[in-house]
């Protein structure tokens, strides 16, 4: 079973454990990383001067994208051309702010509000457009985290795993307006990271997952994802606090 929920030790702590088999992963972010010591199985695409590489489309489709779209629609090319079409999970807590910020402050200013911004500032717009590029038929879902962050992907994928062979879970962040930085969390760079998930009886490296609820007090709002960062440097295992539970992961060898 890709996942299982842990007998809570005592009546108030509860641990929900998810594992998986990381068969591939890609990330891109706008900044050139410090190392190449990095996990394995994966890759990281060029920095590329804070504009993933999207060749693989046509002009005119390059054209709408934004950097975060580009971004994601990048790692999940990647890794459809590694591994075949696959259900995928997309995630990100907050999408396309810089388009429905300037949306609002239309609204605000009583001017109009285009409409293909509009329909490129929906939660699913990125999802979609990824889906269309990589010809995908199969299903996909569009998340936001709300108070758990990436792992909400995670959770979600576990559930697909229950149906389908392999899933294909793409997060992608970008710095929130100024305006909305002092009361949500929010990423310092824009990033994708894409991972390739099968079940965790498949031979390959382990990832697993462990979610204790509770509240964290004075979580740091400017924070990147621990998750990426430990990426980027090849470290194996670590923890994440959100506001309303506490995430412990590790990569352990086949």
């Amino acid at each position: 079973m890709p996942a299982s929920l842990a007998s809570p030790t005592t009546p108030t702590r509860q641990v929900a454990q998810l594992s998986f088999t990381l068969k591939h992963w890609c990330l891109w972010q706008d900044q050139a990383p410090l190392t190449h010591d990095i996990w394995p199985v994966g890759e990281v695409l060029p920095f590329n001067a804070k504009a993933a590489d999207v060749s693989f489309l046509p002009m005119m489709q390059r054209r709408r994208l934004s950097p975060l779209a580009r971004a994601a629609c990048a790692v999940a090319w990647q890794c459809q051309q590694k591994h075949g079409d696959m259900p995928t999970v997309f995630f990100s807590n907050h999408g396309e702010s810089q388009y429905y910020f300037e949306i609002l402050e239309n609204l605000a200013a009583q001017q109009g509000v285009s409409p293909s911004r509009f329909s490129l500032c929906v939660h699913n717009a990125i999802a979609g457009l990824s889906s269309l590029h990589r010809a995908s038929f199969l299903p996909y879902v569009a998340l936001a985290g709300g108070t758990e962050g990436l792992f909400a992907a995670f959770i979600e994928a576990a559930g697909m795993l229950l149906d389908v062979p392999q899933v294909l879970v793409v997060c992608y962040e970008q710095p929130l307006p100024a305006d909305y930085q002092a009361y949500v969390a929010y990423s310092n760079t824009t990033w994708a990271l894409a991972m390739v998930l099968v079940r965790s009886s498949e031979a390959g490296y382990q990832l697993r997952l462990a979610r204790e609820a509770g509240q964290v007090p004075n979580t740091d709002k400017s924070q990147p994802s621990q998750l990426i960062q430990a990426i980027l440097a090849n470290q194996r295992h670590g923890q994440s606090e959100l506001e309303q539970s506490h995430w412990c992961w590790s990569l352990t060898d086949a």
